[in-house]
């Protein structure tokens, strides 16, 4: 049973097979087609072609195979790997890089989402990297479980945030693909972690360490990992964090704006905060009084004095503090509460208060 497991892990180190070539000919091959198709479905903001790019990426294959050799204390093969793993990302990175450039994107438009998703990582993908970790390895060991691969293979995002790196590149966004890096590091560093965790219960940990430069190979190696992983985690405590500030901050200039429009109705369609690199977007669609659609004049005339005494600046400024480039989009809107029946024209009734009745 201990000579089973431990043959086990080591087909999972070796697991280019007697032709190493042409595994890794088919992985150039793979990888390459995974960034097409993941670099298209980013631009295009479609997560069903995105998570296509999820199961034709092979890069969780060698993934394991570094854990696999930290585990067996083969420093030079994980060394290898581990060098391996970080040149195919950084070519993709490349890949996604160019294909933008090629197809010649207009730099202009806006972000799409799907690119946007891989810039904001926080703890809780290291929690879905640690879990598709254990289930990689799982599956890697009991293979008649193989139908649970394309599962861990979408819970763990490895090519997608390379690809929206590359895009964010192009559109001259360094930030944000230097975010889009740390979710892949993320991935990187749980993984590795996760699978020595499953190989190490697995295998027979007596045969394992039985030589001492083995077991002083594995715990260097382990070591570098941690150390890895808390300087991923710190990263990602600070985005985590920045992201809490940021979602408490939109509250709070929402109540502020709607304090400083009342009593006329505004609609908030959107407030975007970035404390990272203090910059808010608000759009707004403000209501103004019925009678303002028989009259022709400036929009700052139509306006209720309240409006026109206290600017909106001001307010955000008071929220949100000096040194933030605030962009303010909004819309004026005619709104009007009818009787039907009667010449009855009121102001129209606040929007929030629509929306909550409804």
């Amino acid at each position: 049973m201990v000579v089973r497991k431990l043959s086990t892990t080591r087909s999972i180190l070796l697991f280019e097979g007697a032709d190493k070539a042409a595994y890794w000919r088919r992985f150039a091959m793979l990888l390459t087609l995974s960034v097409v198709i993941a670099t298209m479905g980013l631009l295009r903001n479609s997560g069903a072609v995105v998570i296509a790019a999820m199961l034709v990426a092979p890069l969780m294959t060698p993934i394991l195979g570094v854990a696999a050799a930290m585990v067996m204390g083969w420093l030079k093969r994980a060394v290898t790997l581990a060098f391996t793993v970080c040149l195919a990302a950084i070519v993709c990175v490349m890949m996604a890089w160019f294909l933008v450039y090629v197809a010649d994107v207009p730099r202009g438009i806006l972000i799409p989402d799907q690119v946007l998703a891989r810039t904001d990582p926080g703890t809780e993908d290291l929690i879905v990297a640690l879990a598709a970790g254990v289930a990689g390895a799982y599956v890697q060991i009991n293979k008649s479980e193989l139908s649970l691969l394309p599962g861990a293979a979408i819970g763990v995002s490895l090519v997608p945030p390379l690809s929206a790196s590359g895009i964010l590149l192009y559109f001259d966004e360094p930030a944000e693909a230097y975010e889009a890096g740390l979710l892949f590091a993320t991935n990187l560093g749980a993984i590795i972690l996760s699978a020595c965790a499953v190989y190490l219960v697995y295998a027979a940990r007596s045969v394992v360490f039985s030589k001492g430069k083995r077991k002083l190979n594995f715990t260097a190696s382990v070591f570098v990992a941690i150390a890895f992983l808390i300087v991923v985690v710190l990263q990602l405590g600070k985005s985590t964090y920045n992201r809490y500030l940021e979602t408490r901050t939109e509250a709070q200039l929402a109540d502020a704006i709607r304090a400083w429009a009342d009593p006329v109705s505004v609609e908030i369609i959107r407030i975007d905060v970035n404390a990272q690199r203090k910059r808010a977007e608000v759009w707004l669609v403000v209501d103004l009084p019925a009678e303002a659609q028989f009259k022709v004049s400036s929009i700052a005339g139509l306006l209720p004095p309240k409006l026109r005494e206290t600017p909106l600046v001001g307010v955000l400024e008071e929220e949100l503090g000096p040194g933030y480039l605030a962009i303010i989009r909004y819309q004026p809107r005619i709104g009007a509460q009818i009787i039907l029946g009667t010449e009855n024209v009121q102001q129209a009734p606040d929007v929030t208060e629509i929306t909550e009745d409804e």
